[in-house]
């Protein structure tokens, strides 16, 4: 007689057991026209590392449901899959460079492309064993990747059905942007962090009248892309100025002194500088004027080809400095204050 040992140990028999589920089809819905459809598709999990607790408790939720749809007689289905997730599995692979002293720029982009996709090949496979000792109930005949080629396909004939029915376009906007990474990011990756800054005052001269305006900003090196002076309509400070001209200090250019409902006059002077290109507020501003949108820092972090010469190529904090010492040359520098802010800082690096 044998004795029971005194823990279950799952290792020994879940596997078999499991094994001899997966080889008779026991989770695979009977193509049955009297039967009802039960269908539960499992949010593909990131095939960039193991499993974690959430997801666990979300398979156990999931297949808990879907064996109570099969108990009561009805075509259920559990469908597996696991995401590619682009941009995040990247970060992650990167991060494993890391640890062999290397980065992705120590690659061709197609030999980095091909080591990401065997690092993610490997993930998948691992967590796809994971989800069998979990003891889902999944059909695994019909496991999905969302890089298979039918997901392509679909999603590329999707996006082009829209362009064709005149539901998506092309258009410039203000994004979150890594000048590490070089991608786009989504407002959701954006962590907002108080930082110790300086809200430097600068005077404008109005062309013409002998007068100037001063604005405050907290980057004093976009002004090299002004393209306008905004104040509020109802601002009495600044009526009279409205539709002027000012010239644009550094950078020799003339802007106009426009009014628009989205400036707050109760920040710092009540007159901003508006740089369409560097700030959602100040795109939008120039949406509504039909003003110049001229980007002068690039996706590397640099200086552009648009600003003056001596500007182009420098890094945007050496250009700060450049642009803060001509300003207080040029006597436009009016004061500087300390100025703690909330900056926005990409939650991956």
């Amino acid at each position: 007689m044998r004795e029971m040992e005194k823990a279950y140990e799952p290792h020994k028999y879940e596997h078999d057991i499991y094994q001899k589920w997966e080889e008779s089809s026991a989770f695979k819905p009977t193509d049955d026209p009297n039967k009802e459809p039960f269908t539960i598709l499992m949010p593909p999990p990131n095939a960039n590392a193991d499993l974690h607790i959430g997801h666990t408790l979300s398979t156990a939720l999931q297949d808990l449901m879907t064996r109570y749809a099969r108990m009561q007689g009805k075509a259920a289905l559990f469908l597996p899959g696991a995401d590619h997730a682009g941009f995040e599995t990247q970060v992650m692979f990167e991060r494993h460079l890391e640890k062999e002293g290397k980065s992705r720029f120590d690659y061709s982009r197609e030999e980095l492309y091909q080591q990401i996709w065997d690092f993610v090949q490997s993930n998948k496979g691992r967590m796809e064993d994971q989800q069998r000792r979990i003891g889902a109930s999944v059909d695994w005949s019909r496991n999905t990747f969302t890089l298979d080629p039918h997901v392509v396909r679909t999603a590329h004939e999707t996006f082009k059905k829209l362009w064709e029915d005149d539901l998506v376009y092309r258009g410039k906007r203000i994004v979150n942007y890594c000048t590490f990474h070089g991608t786009a990011f989504s407002d959701l990756e954006v962590e907002y962090k108080e930082v110790q800054g300086h809200l430097w005052h600068m005077r404008y001269p109005i062309e013409d009248t002998g007068d100037h305006i001063v604005i405050a900003t907290t980057r004093p090196e976009t002004m090299l892309g002004d393209t306008a002076v905004a104040v509020h309509p109802n601002d009495e400070r600044y009526t009279r100025f409205i539709g002027k001209l000012v010239s644009l200090p550094i950078a020799g250019r003339s802007i106009p002194i426009v009014a628009d409902e989205g400036v707050n006059p109760e920040f710092g002077t009540g007159a901003v500088k508006v740089t369409p290109a560097h700030d959602p507020l100040d795109f939008e501003i120039s949406e509504r004027h039909n003003l110049p949108q001229i980007e002068v820092i690039n996706k590397q972090g640099k200086m552009s080809d648009s600003t003056p010469e001596n500007y182009r190529g420098m890094d945007f904090k050496d250009a700060r400095k450049k642009v803060l010492d001509e300003l207080e040359q040029g006597g436009f520098l009016v004061r500087t204050e300390d100025y703690t802010h909330s900056a926005g800082h990409f939650c991956k690096c």
